[in-house]
């Protein structure tokens, strides 16, 4: 339950850094976490040090250009000091303390290393830097005979992570050293602990937190993240574990998962949970859900809130619990650029895009889905946020792809007059039932959603468009809208949906510019 911030001042902000989000994004459309200060706390940070994208621990920047003009005099004269654990598999041949200065990239560097424990095969080393090169630390275990566990780059050995983080830092211009512990997988690994709870601790590290900034409800462990194939959610203090095999029952599988759960609770807390069974087509009603509660779980519904907006959701509803979270990002993204915009939000389920933005300052957001049932939660949900009464928020029933043609049609009889849309949100199911026979599947009808919606965007517009067809082709996705708008970015998702090597993706977000 450790606070990711671990300091601030005028100056400086220091964090701790999960694993697999790096200092700073690699290029449009991904998120390193500069880009996550800017985009959820709107901060301009300045990075003065960087850690890998899958080494955890202290990283510190500066919170202005004065600072970060300061910390370059701080490296130049080698004034802080840094202090890193690690995991190697390997047990160094000689003293158990002792220094590397092997030159990289052509420029000096000095790595005091030392062991620290070991234990069941694995042994912890720490090692001491004071202005550190690129993958000092990596290459100098490496050089010493004992490369880092998960760094296979440098010839450690295959594991869930890049076993480096960073415990300590010094800095000159802080009175105290800023340390934090070494990761829970570094001590489970040294206990002997394998399976469920070391996948958890990993997995864990992947966040260490950081959604709990922004949300009282992110996802604890994605599909892929732990052996069993299970997804778990956090919704304000309830859990819904969401099984994607079906060799076990419902009750067999929550006593599997209980180690794994006894662990997540030393990190965040719940009073209840659902687990159900995923099922790939829920307009069948013939697939019935294999469903366990236990605990105190609400009947009616439970909030949660992210950022300033508050949302109602279900976990007793039959299909989804109300509130797609890994379109968290997408909706602080909608909220930044909705002022002053007549926005659409097609296939709006119960509103969460809509009402992130209204709160933005759009013009009008009109909220277009099939299902009377939820639009009703999004009714709902605006009255929670008291946005129902401005008028800006108009709710239609209707089928998204009859409303585009209708749209169009309008366009074509009149284009002078025609109201044309400024920013369109198009996130639709892969499957829907349509009524009379008549269904919907993402990838029949994406083509013609690309086209229909940027003829009805204006010159400036933007779309944003999301789909989680895990065995649809990402290249068709992203073609079909390129035929049609000029920029298309692909956007990462949140730091709690982890993308997993060898996994397909589970949601596919384009920020596409006219």
């Amino acid at each position: 339950m450790n606070h990711p911030i671990l300091y601030e001042d005028d100056d400086w902000l220091i964090v701790d850094k999960p694993i697999g989000l790096a200092t700073h994004g690699t290029g449009p459309g991904d998120t390193g976490l500069v880009e996550w200060f800017a985009l959820h706390q709107g901060r301009n940070l300045h990075v003065c040090s960087r850690l890998d994208k899958g080494t955890s621990g202290i990283l510190l920047f500066a919170k202005h250009a004065g600072a970060s003009g300061r910390a370059q005099v701080i490296h130049e004269q080698q004034e802080a000091r840094k202090r890193y654990r690690f995991i190697s598999n390997r047990r160094h041949k000689g003293k158990e303390s002792w220094r590397v200065e092997v030159p990289l990239g052509g420029r000096e560097c000095s790595t005091l290393f030392r062991l620290v424990e070991e234990g069941h095969g694995s042994f912890c080393y720490e090692a001491t830097i004071n202005r550190g090169r690129t993958h000092q630390i990596r290459q100098h275990a490496t050089f010493a005979g004992i490369p880092i566990l998960g760094d296979n780059r440098y010839g450690g050995q295959k594991f869930l992570r890049l076993c480096l983080h960073c415990c300590e830092v010094n800095w000159p211009d802080i009175k105290m050293a800023v340390a934090v512990k070494q990761p829970d997988s570094f001590s489970l690994l040294l206990a002997g602990q394998q399976g469920l709870v070391l996948e958890g601790a990993v997995a864990w590290e992947r966040r260490m937190g950081w959604p709990g900034l922004v949300s009282n409800s992110y996802r604890l462990i994605h599909r892929g993240e732990v052996s069993q194939s299970v997804s778990i959610d956090l919704y304000n203090f309830y859990l819904s574990i969401t099984a994607f095999n079906r060799e076990k029952d419902s009750l067999h599988l929550k006593k599997e998962l209980q180690p794994l759960l006894d662990y997540l609770a030393t990190k965040v807390i719940w009073q209840g949970g659902m687990l159900r069974y995923h099922v790939r087509n829920p307009h069948q009603k013939k697939l019935v859900h294999d469903s366990l509660a236990w605990g105190d779980l609400p009947s009616s519904r439970i909030m949660v809130w992210e950022h300033d907006l508050t949302f109602g959701i279900n976990l007793n509803d039959a299909q989804h619990p109300g509130l797609f979270l890994d379109q968290r990002d997408s909706r602080r993204r909608i909220h930044q650029v909705a002022k002053g915009r007549r926005v659409a939000n097609l296939f709006a389920f119960t509103c969460s895009f809509s009402a992130a933005a209204v709160v933005g300052g759009a013009e009008v957001v009109f909220s277009v889905d099939l299902a009377g049932s939820s639009l009703a939660r999004g009714k709902d949900n605006f009255t929670l946020n008291d946005l129902d009464k401005n008028g800006r928020g108009k709710f239609i029933r209707e089928d998204v792809m009859k409303w585009l043609a209708r749209q169009e049609r309008k366009r074509a009889a009149d284009p002078d007059s025609f109201s044309y849309w400024d920013l369109i949100i198009c996130d639709p199911p892969v499957f829907a039932s349509g009524g009379k026979g008549h269904g919907f599947h993402v990838e029949k009808q994406w083509p013609e959603l690309a086209r229909q919606i940027r003829l009805l965007l204006s010159d400036k517009g933007i779309a944003l468009f999301a789909n989680n067809h895990r065995s649809g082709s990402e290249s068709f996705y992203r073609e079909e809208l390129q035929k049609h708008f000029q920029n298309v970015t692909s956007l990462a998702p949140p730091l709690d949906f982890s993308i997993m090597p060898g996994k397909p993706d589970h949601v596919r977000i384009y920020w596409c510019e006219v």
